[in-house]
């Protein structure tokens, strides 16, 4: 049932006629039957005058149907004509525009040749991932002059989800000035691209990078490592007499100084390893699928971006291996590009990918075992940094008030309030709550541990 719904729906794609055209016609008959029938009123002074000016509008009418319907038929033809030619050239990339919104992408189209409609318009739509379709957009810019037979246009499309999409199909549209008729043809085309994940504010995370174990690789400019400050070593002849404890000597006549902090020329990496791991079944659940997903890799970025704020480089390390389908040269890019292709897994544990000697953060999410964290925390939580990121705290808790405006007031049209429904909802929400709770509680173990 689905895929007659879906094939019926295809075809809907390439239906030449517009809901504007129905409209336009459903006036336009009773108009003129109306006015038609005030021609027959007998002794009427304005019969005739009413009479030509009822046919002036039939005339205008019909003209303006055929002016949309031969403009938009040769630039169809033509157009159609060039593909049968294979001499069609389009180019698709994505926009280095900022956009304010993460899911919206700027598509720039390049197409030669094509004719665009008399004063009409170039609309198209995308099939991407072999079974799903874009809406129909319009440019929202293009440089097109009327004889230019190159298209170039650029596209906002609203994208659902922080992942790689693959363009297979382009349906461009031809349409006339009123978009009353709408003539359209597919084309095959090749083209990746994925959408970026956005930078959160992490300011207020602190940690304390460990000192890389290469000591050949050595930096121009020092970098301050901070101490083990709750350690402390025997007073020594060259230690300087400030940093004596004299409460400990007070208590136990001994002489130690606390280890201060040093510039030390090799504290110049910072590995961060990022788990994907779920120990949920999470199959068909698209809270935690998409909405779940997108705000954890939401936040792995940000975690990567405001690390490399400190100056020092970060190594990032995935439980995934991801191949880019063009040669990503640029380390930040690759990073960008791994953590937006990323997707949960539970084949690869933490203790699996994990490379304790030099791990300087760790993050994991809601879904990972708490058991393992546990492990981890108590046998490195002294050396590495967890960060812990809660999924939960992406979906406000709906309030009593929310729940009856919702059920007798309100429909659901916006999609975070329907993520927010389903979640309290969710038969998972309980367990993965509870594993929250828990992995919280393993972060107050720690010191250098943190929830975000």
């Amino acid at each position: 049932m689905n895929k007659l719904l879906k094939g019926i729906k295809k075809i809907g794609y390439f239906i030449p006629i517009t809901f504007y055209l129905l409209v336009f016609i459903a006036c336009v008959i009773p108009g003129y039957i109306w006015l038609k029938s005030l021609t027959k009123l007998p002794d009427s002074a304005y019969k005739d005058i009413l009479s030509l000016i009822l046919y002036i509008v039939i005339i205008f009418c019909v003209a303006i149907l055929c002016l949309g319907f031969v403009s938009v038929l040769i630039s169809f033809v033509y157009f159609y004509y060039k593909i049968k030619k294979q001499q069609v050239e389009i180019n698709i990339q994505t926009s280095n525009k900022t956009q304010s919104n993460f899911k919206s992408k700027l598509l720039s189209i390049h197409i030669n040749p094509l004719l665009r409609p008399l004063m009409g318009f170039v609309k198209v739509r995308v099939l991407y991932d072999k079974e799903f379709y874009s809406d129909k957009f319009a440019p929202i810019s293009n440089k097109n002059s009327l004889f230019n037979l190159a298209f170039d246009g650029e596209f906002n499309w609203n994208l659902p989800q922080i992942r790689e999409y693959k363009v297979e199909k382009l349906v461009i549209y031809f349409e006339d000035f009123f978009q009353f008729f709408s003539f359209a043809t597919s084309v095959n085309t090749t083209n990746r691209f994925y959408v970026k994940p956005v930078q959160e504010n992490l300011s207020t995370m602190s940690f304390s990078p460990r000192k890389t174990e290469d000591t050949s690789i050595r930096i121009d400019e020092l970098k301050r490592v901070e101490g083990e400050l709750i350690n402390y070593k025997n007073f020594e002849n060259n230690d300087d007499v400030r940093r004596i404890v004299w409460k400990i000597y007070a208590k136990n006549k001994e002489l130690v100084v606390r280890i201060p902090e040093i510039m030390d020329p090799y504290a110049s990496h910072v590995y961060l390893y990022t788990s994907f791991f779920c120990d949920f079944n999470i199959a068909g659940n698209d809270i935690i699928e998409d909405h779940f997903l997108n705000y954890y890799k939401t936040m792995c970025w940000s975690v990567y971006q405001e690390l490399s704020k400190k100056g020092f480089e970060v190594k990032y390390l995935s439980d995934q291996v991801v191949m880019p389908h063009t040669e990503i040269t640029e380390e930040t890019e690759r990073v960008n590009y791994n953590i937006a292709v990323s997707n949960w897994q539970n084949g690869v544990e933490i203790k699996d990918f994990v490379k304790t000697q030099n791990t300087s953060v760790l993050i994991v999410s809601s879904l990972s075992n708490s058991d393992q964290v546990k492990e981890f925390v108590e046998n490195f939580g002294s050396d590495i940094s967890i960060l812990f990121i809660k999924l939960s705290d992406s979906l406000d808790e709906n309030k009593l008030k929310d729940w009856i405006k919702w059920v007798f007031l309100e429909n659901e049209n916006d999609k975070m309030e329907a993520y927010k429904t389903k979640w309290n909802l969710s038969t998972l929400r309980f367990k993965i709550v509870e594993n929250e709770n828990n992995l919280k509680k393993l972060m107050k173990q720690s010191s250098k541990s943190m929830v975000i």
